[in-house]
C-alpha cells in the first residue's frame, strides 16, 4: 500500500492532469458520474450491462473486467485527491490553532474591560441616584410653592373682586355710603381668575373652592347680566355710551365675539318669528271681516278692503324692520369705533398699528358685519313670507305688483338710515374689500332717494331677494298701459263682413249730409244726401277705417298723460324710472313707425308729384303730421318740467330724448316733403309767367296764356300752412324770399316787353305781393304754446309761436326789388340810362335791384324798341337774349344768376356764372352793332351805360 501511495503521490505530483481539487472533481464527474449519482442502483446497472452484452460469457467477463478497471481507477483517483488536499488541511489546522490563541487573548481583555466598566458604573450610579433624589425633592418643593403662590394670588384676586363688586348693603345701611360696583374692572379680574384657575391645579383646595362658589360665581353672573343690560338698553335707546360700556365689559370678560354673535342671531330669530304670518291671506281676510263687521257708517265710508290691510301690515313690518335695524346699526358703529389699544388676548396686534377693533372680532365670529348679517336674513324672511302670501292669494299679488312704486317708496325713505352707507348703513365685509375706488365720472349705477345706490350691499340684497320679483311684471303692465294709449290712437279697422255694422250704417244713413261730411266720410255723406236708406257696408267700413287713421289731440294727449303718470309713479327709483322710460320709448317708436307708414302710403298720392301739386291735399296727411307734432310737444314739455324740477338729474330718463329725435325727424321729413312740392310748383309757375314765344317756337301765338302762380300759392296757404300745427314761419319766409328773387329775374327776362306785357306784369307783381304776404301771415298764425322747440331740418321747428314774427317787408332786398319792378317797367330810357350809369355808386333804392336783372331788362327793352313790339320778327331778334345765346332755358338762367342752381359744385357754379356774364356782354355788343340801335342815340347811350355798369362790377 505504501508503494501504491508513493506511486500515486509521484503520479499526482508529476501528472499534469491532477493539479487541484477542481480538476479532480471534473475527472470524477466525467468518468464516474453515473456511479456518483444518488440514484445509482447496482442491480439495475448489472442487469443493464447483462441485457446489453447478451448471454455470452465473454460479454460478462468483459463487463466485470471493465467494472474492476473502473473500481481500480476510482481508488487511485481517491488517493490522489487525499494526497493533494493533505497540505491544505495542515495549513488550516495551523491557522485554527493561531485563532484559538488570539481568542483567548481577547477573552482576557474583555474580562478586564468588564471589570473596569463595573467599577465605573458604580462610581456614576451613586451620584446620579443622589441627584435624582434631590431633583424630585426640588420639584415637589416648587409645586408646593406654585400652589401656594396660585392660592395666594387667587385670594388676592378674590379680595379685589369683592372690592370691585361689593356685597349688597344691609337693609338698615344708608344707600349713599354704599360703594358702587366697577363692572369693567371686575370683568378683567374675573378673566384673570379664570385664566389662573385654568392654568393652575387648584382642585381640592378648600379655600379656593369655597371662594369660587361664594365670591366668584355670583359676581361673574352679575357682571354678565350688567353687560347684557347695558348693551340691550343702549341699543334700544340709541345710547352709544351704554353700548360701549357693555361691549367693554364683554371684551374684558373675553366673550365679546360670542356675545355679539348671540345678540345678532337672537335678533334674527325674533324678526323671523315676528314677520311670520304678517301678510297671511287668512289673517288679512279675517281682519277685513272683523273690521267691516264693526263698521258703523251708513254709507260704508269707514269700511276697509284687502288692499288697505295689506299695506297697513307691510308698513308696520317695515317700521319694525327699521327699529331693529337702527338698534343693530348703533351696535355696529360702536364696535367699529372701539379698539383694544393694549391687547391682552390671543389677537395679532402686529397687523393693526392702532390695535384690534372690536368689529374685527365680531366679523371673525359671524363671517360678516352684524348689520349686514342680520339684514340678509331679515330680508330673506320677509321675502319668504310675501312670496308665500302671493302664491296663496292672487289679490295680494296684484296689490303688490300694481303698487310696486309704492312698495319701493315704502322701503327706501324709512330704511334710508339702514341702506345708505354714508349714514352707517349696511356694508358687507366681503364687498367692502372688493369695492373699487370711485372714479371722476358720474356713478355708473342709478341712485335712489337719499343717495342710496343699487351698487350698495343693502339695496342690492333688497332688490335681489324681494323687489326684483315684482318690478318685471310692473314694468310689463306699465308698458301695456302706454301701448294701449298708443293703440287707441291707431285702432285696428273693424273686421269686414259684420252684419250688425250694416244696420248701424243703415240707421245713420237717415241723418243729414252735413253731419256725414263733418265726419270725413264722403261716400256716406253722398248716400245720405241722395236720401238712400241703405249703405254699402264694406265700403263704409273701409272709409271709416281711413277716417279714424288720424288720431285726435285728445288721444295723443292721452299718450303723453299715460307716460307722465307712469314716470311720476316711478320717480322714486331710477332703475324703475329707466325701465318705464324705455317702455315709453318703445311705444313712441311704434307710434312713429305707424305714423310714418301711413304717411308713406298717403304721400304716394297725386299731390306729392310736382306736376299734380295743385290737386287737393288729403287732410289725413297734415293730420298725421299734427298728431306727431302734438306728441312731440307733450314729451318736450314733460322733459322740460323734469329739468326745471328739483329732482336729481339721475331721475330724468334720457332715453326719451331719442324718442323726441325720432319724432323730430319724422315731422321734419314730411313737412319738407310738402314744402318742397309747393316750392317746386310755385317756382315753375313763376318762371313760366310772362314767358314769350322764345321758348315755344316761331309759330307760337303771343296770346297763349302762361300758367299762373296764384293756384299754387293758394294751395300752399290753404292746404299746407293753415292746417299745419308745425312752426314753418322761417322756412316760409325763406321760400317767399326765393319766390321774389325768381320772379324779379323772370320779369326782367320778359321779351318782347310790350305795353300789354308791362300792364300784365304790373298786375302780376301786385298779386304776387299779396299772395306772399298771405303765406307769411298763415305761417305765423298758430296759437302760441302749441309748437315744439327747434326741429331740425328747417321744415318743422320752433316753439310756441316764433320768437320774432317776420313780415313781408322784413325780407329786405328781395321785397324791395319786387317793389322796384313796377317803376322799372315804366321808366323812360333816359332815366334808365342814369340808373345804369350810377348803379355801382348808387346809394338809393335802385341798388336793391340785382345787376344781372337790370342788364337783362335793358337788353330786353332795347331789343323790343329796335325790333318792333308786335310782329313775328321779334322771334328772329330773340337771339340777343342772353340765355337764348347759351342755349339755356329761362329756368337755368334764373337759377344761375340767383344762386339757386341744384348743382352745388363751386367750380361748376363759377363756370356757369362766367358763361352767363359772357353771354350778357355778347348781347350788349350785338345790340350796339345793330343799325337801329346806332341810329338812336338814347338807346346807344343806354347800352353803353349798361356795359359800363356791368364792366365796373
Amino acid at each position: 500500500m505504501s508503494a501504491d501511495g508513493a506511486e500515486a503521490a509521484s503520479n499526482a505530483s508529476g501528472s499534469p492532469e491532477v493539479r487541484g481539487s477542481e480538476f479532480v472533481d471534473q475527472q470524477l464527474e466525467a468518468k464516474y458520474g453515473e456511479f456518483l449519482s444518488d440514484e445509482f442502483d447496482p442491480a439495475r446497472y448489472a442487469q443493464l450491462i447483462a441485457s446489453d452484452s447478451g448471454a455470452s460469457a465473454d460479454g460478462i467477463t468483459q463487463a466485470l473486467g471493465m467494472l474492476a478497471g473502473r473500481a481500480a481507477g476510482l481508488e487511485r483517483l481517491l488517493r490522489q485527491t487525499v494526497m493533494a488536499s493533505h497540505e491544505d488541511l495542515l495549513q488550516q489546522v495551523v491557522g485554527a490553532k493561531a485563532v484559538d490563541a488570539s481568542l483567548g487573548l481577547i477573552e482576557d481583555q474583555v474580562r478586564e474591560i468588564k471589570a473596569y466598566m463595573h467599577g465605573l458604573r458604580t462610581r456614576v450610579r451613586v451620584p446620579y441616584e443622589q441627584a435624582l433624589r434631590y431633583t424630585n425633592q426640588a420639584a415637589h418643593l416648587q409645586a408646593a410653592t406654585a400652589c401656594v403662590r396660585a392660592t395666594a394670588k387667587f385670594m388676592q384676586l378674590a379680595r379685589r373682586l369683592q372690592a370691585q363688586i361689593p356685597d349688597a348693603p344691609q337693609a338698615d345701611a344708608p344707600q349713599a355710603d354704599a360703594p358702587r360696583a366697577d363692572y369693567a374692572l371686575a370683568a378683567l379680574t374675573l378673566l384673570d381668575i379664570e385664566r389662573l384657575v385654568a392654568s393652575s391645579d387648584l382642585a381640592g383646595v378648600h379655600v379656593v373652592d369655597r371662594a369660587l362658589g361664594e365670591v366668584v360665581a355670583p359676581r361673574r353672573a352679575a357682571t354678565a347680566g350688567e353687560a347684557e343690560r347695558l348693551l340691550g338698553s343702549g341699543m334700544r335707546r340709541q345710547n352709544q355710551s351704554d353700548v360701549g360700556a357693555g361691549l367693554q365689559i364683554l371684551f374684558n370678560l373675553g366673550s365679546l365675539p360670542a356675545a355679539v354673535a348671540a345678540t345678532v342671531r337672537r335678533y334674527t330669530v325674533e324678526w323671523a318669528a315676528s314677520v311670520a304670518g304678517r301678510v297671511d291671506p287668512a289673517a288679512v281676510h279675517a281682519q277685513v271681516r272683523e273690521h267691516n263687521a264693526r263698521a258703523t257708517s251708513a254709507d260704508g265710508s269707514d269700511m276697509i278692503g284687502i288692499t288697505a290691510v295689506v299695506w297697513a301690515r307691510l308698513e308696520a313690518a317695515v317700521d319694525e324692520l327699521a327699529a331693529r335695524g337702527l338698534e343693530l346699526r348703533v351696535l355696529e358703529r360702536v364696535l367699529a369705533r372701539k379698539r383694544d389699544v393694549l391687547p391682552r388676548f390671543d389677537v395679532a396686534a402686529a397687523d393693526a398699528p392702532g390695535g384690534v377693533a372690536f368689529l374685527d372680532l365680531a366679523v371673525a365670529q359671524l363671517g360678516d358685519r352684524p348689520l349686514a348679517f342680520w339684514w340678509g336674513t331679515a330680508v330673506a324672511a320677509l321675502a319668504a313670507e310675501i312670496d308665500a302670501a302671493c302664491r296663496e292669494s292672487s289679490v295680494i299679488r296684484q296689490t303688490l305688483v300694481n303698487g310696486y312704486a309704492r312698495l319701493v317708496q315704502l322701503f327706501v325713505p324709512k330704511l334710508e338710515c339702514i341702506l345708505a352707507p354714508r349714514l352707517g348703513g349696511v356694508v358687507s365685509a366681503a364687498r367692502a374689500h372688493q369695492q373699487p375706488e370711485p372714479g371722476p365720472g358720474p356713478e355708473p349705477e342709478p341712485v335712489l332717494p337719499g343717495g342710496v345706490s343699487y351698487a350698495d350691499h343693502g339695496p342690492a340684497v333688497l332688490w335681489d331677494r324681494l323687489l326684483a320679483r315684482f318690478e318685471t311684471e310692473y314694468v310689463q303692465r306699465a308698458a301695456t298701459r302706454i301701448e294701449d294709449a298708443v293703440g287707441r290712437c291707431y285702432p285696428p279697422p273693424p273686421p269686414p263682413g259684420l252684419l250688425d255694422a250694416q244696420e248701424i250704417w243703415s240707421r245713420r244713413g237717415t241723418g243729414s249730409a252735413s253731419a256725414r261730411s263733418r265726419s270725413g266720410s264722403a261716400p256716406i255723406a253722398a248716400a245720405a244726401a241722395a236720401g238712400s236708406g241703405e249703405l254699402h257696408a264694406p265700403a263704409d267700413l273701409e272709409q271709416m277705417a281711413a277716417t279714424a287713421a288720424v288720431p285726435s289731440r285728445k288721444l295723443v294727449a292721452g299718450v303723453v298723460r299715460s307716460i307722465s303718470t307712469e314716470l311720476e309713479m316711478a320717480k322714486s327709483d331710477a332703475r324703475l324710472s329707466s325701465a318705464v322710460a324705455a317702455a315709453a320709448s318703445r311705444a313712441v317708436a311704434s307710434f312713429v313707425a305707424v305714423t310714418g307708414a301711413k304717411l308713406a302710403k298717403i304721400s304716394a298720392g297725386a299731390f306729392a308729384a310736382s306736376s299734380h301739386v295743385l290737386d287737393p291735399l288729403d287732410q289725413s296727411y297734415v293730420g298725421l303730421i299734427n298728431a306727431a307734432n302734438a306728441l312731440h310737444t307733450g314729451l318736450a314739455g314733460l322733459l322740460s318740467e323734469a329739468d326745471e324740477s328739483a329732482a336729481p338729474k339721475a331721475f330724468i330718463p334720457p332715453v326719451l330724448g331719442s324718442s323726441l329725435q325720432e319724432l323730430d325727424a319724422l315731422i321734419a321729413r314730411h313737412v319738407d316733403t310738402l314744402l318742397n312740392a309747393a316750392d317746386v310748383a310755385i317756382v315753375e309757375s313763376l318762371v313760366a309767367d310772362g314767358a314769350s314765344q322764345i321758348e315755344e317756337g316761331e309759330g307760337a301765338s303771343l296770346q297763349t296764356p302762361a300758367p299762373s302762380f296764384e293756384p299754387a300759392m293758394q294751395w300752399l296757404q290753404t292746404q299746407v300752412l293753415e292746417p299745419l300745427d308745425v312752426d314753418c314761419h322761417h322756412r316760409a319766409c325763406a321760400m317767399v324770399d326765393r319766390f321774389l328773387r325768381v320772379y324779379t329775374s323772370a320779369v326782367c327776362l320778359t321779351f318782347p316787353l310790350t305795353e300789354d306785357a308791362k300792364l300784365r306784369l304790373t298786375a302780376e307783381s301786385t298779386q304776387l305781393e299779396f299772395a306772399c304776404n298771405q303765406i307769411i301771415t298763415s305761417s305765423n298764425s298758430l296759437v302760441p304754446g302749441t309748437k315744439p322747440q327747434g326741429l331740425s331740418g328747417g321744415g318743422g321747428g320752433g316753439g310756441g309761436g316764433s320768437s320774432h314774427a317776420l313780415k313781408l317787408a322784413d325780407l329786405g332786398a328781395s321785397y324791395r326789388a319786387l317793389r322796384l319792378i313796377r317803376p322799372l317797367l315804366f321808366v323812360d330810357v333816359k332815366e334808365l340810362q342814369g340808373i345804369a350809369v350810377g348803379f355801382h355808386l348808387s346809394t338809393d333804392s335802385w341798388a336793391d335791384l340785382p345787376l344781372f336783372d337790370l342788364i337783362d331788362h335793358i337788353v330786353c327793352r332795347v331789343a323790343t324798341e329796335t325790333n318792333g313790339s308786335g310782329d313775328n320778327s321779334s322771334f328772329h331778334s330773340a337771339s340777343v337774349v342772353p340765355y337764348v345765346r347759351l342755349g339755356w332755358t329761362r329756368r337755368q338762367w334764373i337759377d344761375v344768376v340767383t344762386g339757386s342752381a341744384e348743382n352745388t359744385d363751386k367750380h361748376c357754379l363759377d363756370t356757369e356764372l362766367s358763361s352767363a356774364r359772357r353771354a350778357l356782354n355778347q348781347s350788349l355788343d350785338v345790340l350796339l352793332l345793330d343799325e337801329k340801335t346806332a341810329a338812336t342815340a338814347e338807346l346807344a347811350g343806354l347800352l353803353q351805360a349798361a356795359k359800363g355798369a356791368f364792366s365796373a362790377q
